[in-house]
């Protein structure tokens, strides 16, 4: 029997799969028992309704309760086959078990049914992530653009912008939902703190519920604008009469996003930056703010928008909780604690037999699988039969439902080595495991939502091994485990390998941000896109800019 405990969910990746069944209101803000209780008293009474199951499966939905949403879904399509509702759900359903191409399948289609914009975002959505094709997933997200956002470029009323200067301080607003506890803020908070008064004039335009991580962002942001009722009609004119040169996207096709309202073309330079790693698939998106190592020379073919690099992809602020644990447990324990940090959703049957042949090769491991089941119960049901399949031994494998970030930044105490998934890697999972103190596995890739953990890795110079191939990860984490003086030098050097790194070097950062949306304005100037780069001379873009006609 697989043990019952503990989990947590990346926050973007739990975002995401809300924002695709259009839950918008927080779960603790409905009375989901209460809603299951009433509709299993009109089931009882009218079991062969259709609608009513749906419900069912939209509760579980909403609750992460993924393995049993699975039935009551299929059950409305037995009853109504083709139902719309009930397949949209479905795909998502099937996705988040791990049953990819049945889910490609089901969201098709719904998609032939229906022309919605978040139904069409999730399509695209499972089918980049269950496929490792760039060009495929760019032609995925390019569909829903033709369809929802491109047309409202086409028609948007001119931009008047009367201040065309240079040097002027530029207006940079940020749009987002996730200026709270999830892993933008954990990005952004370093940067808003840093950025030069002189040289940028911040607006953050906010359409997420807030919470106490909210606050302290607040506090760093001069012009604070709370969005999340305002249609994208009243936020576009906001934006306009705010004046905003440059505007940055944080959110992607994820929860509480406001994509349309930049299709309509909101301010002259449109930038999209860390909430999506994936192409969004729209014109009106001017620019891509990319690592270099993130996306080498020749990766431009792989997106909708412009690439612009900088030095590094984002920045780090790691909880304000978040203790370290000096103590090997494989010492303490005598035995090796593996452990999946990431999204289950990113857990691929592939993976888990990869998994169980480490545990099958190393038979004092342990394993710990964090899923994103809130509860103990909902955990065990959804991911043993799967562990099952993968053929592990069930005695040392344990899955934990979802915690809170402070329990789960508690985690380096009881792990070792910090097993990460492929072909979808880990972002934020990462740098907060490398905070633990936990080495890594990860498996490298060619684009950089698969090599996240791979390319975080090597801008470190350290923390784990990089591995080719399903063998070579195998080998990687039996080499760890034989390692235990390794894998201590590795915990108790991590903390100043990243402060020592760029992903903390806050001040350096937000200067290079601030250059970047200088060359992005000149361009627009200039009408070109000729400066890519942070690399770029600022110094010659002014010239050129301030030259004579």
């Amino acid at each position: 029997m697989i043990d019952k405990s503990n989990t947590l969910e990346s926050g973007e990746e739990v975002d995401l799969l809300v924002n695709l069944i259009q839950a918008e209101q927080s779960e603790r803000d409905q009375d989901l028992v209460g809603a299951m209780t009433r509709l299993t008293a009109a089931l009882a009474i009218e079991p062969r309704r259709a609608d009513l199951w749906v419900q069912v499966g939209r509760i579980f939905a909403k609750m992460s309760n993924w393995g049993q949403a699975v039935p009551a879904l299929e059950t409305a399509l037995q009853i109504r086959p083709g139902l719309p509702e009930a397949q949209h759900l479905l795909a998502l359903a099937l996705y988040s078990t791990g049953r990819q191409e049945e889910a490609c399948t089901m969201i098709d289609s719904a998609c032939r049914k229906r022309n919605e914009s978040a139904l069409w975002a999730m399509r695209a959505f499972i089918h980049s992530h269950s496929h490792r094709d760039p060009i495929k997933a760019l032609e995925a997200y390019q569909d829903w653009g033709r369809r929802f956002a491109d047309p409202l470029t086409r028609k948007a009323a001119p931009l008047v912008v009367k201040d065309r200067g240079p040097r002027k301080r530029l207006k940079v607003g940020y749009v987002t939902a996730d200026f709270r506890e999830h892993s933008v803020a954990f990005f952004m908070l370093p940067i808003l703190r840093h950025h030069d008064p002189d040289a940028v004039e911040v607006h953050v335009y906010s359409s997420g519920r807030a919470d106490g991580v909210t606050e302290l962002i607040r506090q760093c942001v001069p012009h604070w604008h709370d969005v999340m009722h305002e249609s994208d009609e009243a936020l576009l004119a906001r934006i306009r009469a705010d004046g905003i040169d440059v505007l940055v996207d944080l959110s992607g096709h994820t929860s509480g996003h406001r994509l349309l309202v930049f299709a309509r073309r909101a301010a002259p330079v449109q930038v999209t930056w860390l909430g999506f790693m994936l192409p969004l698939g729209m014109k009106a998106m001017d620019y891509r703010l990319i690592g270099f190592d993130s996306a080498p020379r020749g990766h431009e073919k792989y997106y909708s928008e412009t690439l612009f690099r900088l030095r590094g992809m984002a920045s780090y602020a790691p909880p304000e909780y978040a203790p370290l644990s000096e103590e090997q447990p494989m010492v303490r324990n005598g035995y090796p604690t593996l452990i999946s940090l990431n999204s289950s959703a990113k857990i691929t049957d592939a993976m888990l037999a990869v998994w169980a042949r480490i545990l099958h090769l190393r038979p004092d491991a342990r394993l710990v699988i964090l899923v994103k089941e809130f509860t103990a119960d909902a955990a065990q049901a959804n991911m043993q039969p799967r562990v099952e399949a993968a053929g592990m031994p069930l005695d040392r494998v344990f899955v934990l439902h979802q915690q809170p970030l402070n329990q789960f930044m508690e985690l380096g105490h009881i792990a070792d080595v910090m097993l990460d998934t492929s072909p979808i890697s880990g972002g934020t999972t990462t740098l907060h495991a490398l905070w633990m103190g936990l080495s890594i596995v990860a498996m490298d890739a060619e684009r950089s939502v698969d090599a996240s953990t791979a390319l975080t890795l090597r801008a470190l110079g350290g923390g784990g091994e990089i591995a080719q191939d399903a063998e070579s990860y195998v080998q990687a984490a039996l080499r760890l485990m034989d390692d235990p003086q390794r894998l201590q030098r590795q915990r108790l050097g991590a903390r100043e390998l990243m402060r020592n790194s760029f992903f903390m070097d806050y001040a350096g950062r937000t200067a290079e941000l601030e250059r970047a949306y200088r060359l992005m304005w000149l361009n627009w100037l200039r009408g070109d896109l000729q400066a890519r780069s942070v690399g770029s001379n600022v110094d010659h873009w002014l010239a050129l800019a301030e030259a004579p006609a």
